[in-house]
């Protein structure tokens, strides 16, 4: 009983030094710079546990197996969180849940045999894994490949770990057939290709949307957008320019599901867009007044073509595009 409660404090140890390691600045980085460090911790979790995982099966006891189980469940729920604040939810209240989830399979792991434990694992990590590719369904960002690469990670991921459990339930934890496709080594193979894709969803969503998505078309005062883009990000920094842009679109869909992304703001649909967004930009986001003040209508900017030309149709004398 001792060992056990020793093994669950040591994981809850580990789980919470691994999830807050994200949060120390929490509520002063932008979206897309918390996003990539949650992002950053969940790869972190999932290579940790394949670690562990090759130290338990050397014979290196359970404290290694408990450990493992925490950080695999980890992965996805710190994942989630990363969505979850890309699509402008604040962390904290999924961080702790996620910490919860780490807890409850540290506690199974460190008291209930296998391969009971072994099932409860598995279930617990379809879990965020669903919810995963629910929220990159959701997901507006532009380009869209990234997210479809995620929620299709998270989906097969998913749906391989029920097949799992199913398996391992109906055909037996030693058969032929779930030795053969889903034991350790098809379920490490399977977690790896995950973990390839979702980084490299992830670093394309680091970059950005590409040069050539620099211009679009929209219709005179429909467009919100941070204005004096060279002046601004020479100022707060590429980055924290990303930042704004990210929350600047999250806040228009909670006035308007249907406001379409643009590379510098969003188009929507809402009488004094300016000012409503940016007051609600004050107090989701904590922008503070210099902030709010790069808000400006797309049309006086060329972030966006307020009046694009028709194919084939030559320009007036004196007509000028805004």
């Amino acid at each position: 009983m001792e060992l056990s409660l020793g093994m669950l404090a040591v994981s809850v140890a580990v789980a919470a030094a691994v999830l807050f390691a994200a949060l120390p600045r929490i509520g002063t980085p932008g979206a897309m710079t918390l996003f990539l460090r949650y992002a950053a911790v969940s790869g972190v979790s999932a290579v940790g546990s394949s670690a562990m995982y090759f130290i338990y099966t050397a014979g290196d006891g359970i404290i290694a197996l408990v450990l493992g189980d925490v950080a695999m469940v980890l992965a996805p729920a710190l994942l989630l969180v990363a969505l979850r604040v890309l699509e402008g939810r604040r962390a904290r209240r999924w961080a702790i849940a996620s910490l919860f989830l780490a807890l409850v399979t540290a506690a199974v792991t460190a008291t209930v045999p296998l391969p009971t434990s072994l099932a409860v694992k598995i279930l617990l990590i379809t879990v965020p894994c669903t919810l995963c590719a629910l929220a990159a369904a959701r997901s507006r960002l532009e380009p869209g490949w990234p997210m479809r690469l995620i929620l299709v990670a998270n989906a097969v991921y998913a749906a391989y770990s029920a097949a799992r459990v199913a398996v391992g339930a109906t055909a037996g934890w030693e058969s032929s057939l779930y030795d053969l496709g889903f034991s350790f080594g098809p379920a490490t193979f399977a977690g790896s290709l995950a973990i390839v894709a979702i980084g490299v969803a992830v670093v394309r969503v680091r970059i950005g949307p590409r040069a050539a998505a620099a211009s679009a078309d929209c219709p005179v005062g429909r467009s919100v957008v941070v204005g004096d883009w060279p002046l601004a990000s020479a100022a707060y920094g590429q980055e924290r320019m990303r930042a704004m842009v990210a929350e600047l679109q999250s806040a228009a869909r909670s006035f308007d599901e249907g406001a379409r992304d643009l590379p510098r703001g969003v188009e929507i649909s809402m009488p004094d867009a300016v000012a409503k967004l940016g007051d609600r930009l004050r107090d989701l986001y904590d922008w503070k007044p210099d902030e709010i003040a790069l808000l400006v209508d797309g049309a006086t900017t060329d972030a966006v073509r307020t009046h694009p030309r028709r194919p084939g149709r030559r320009r007036a004398r004196g007509e000028v595009r805004t």
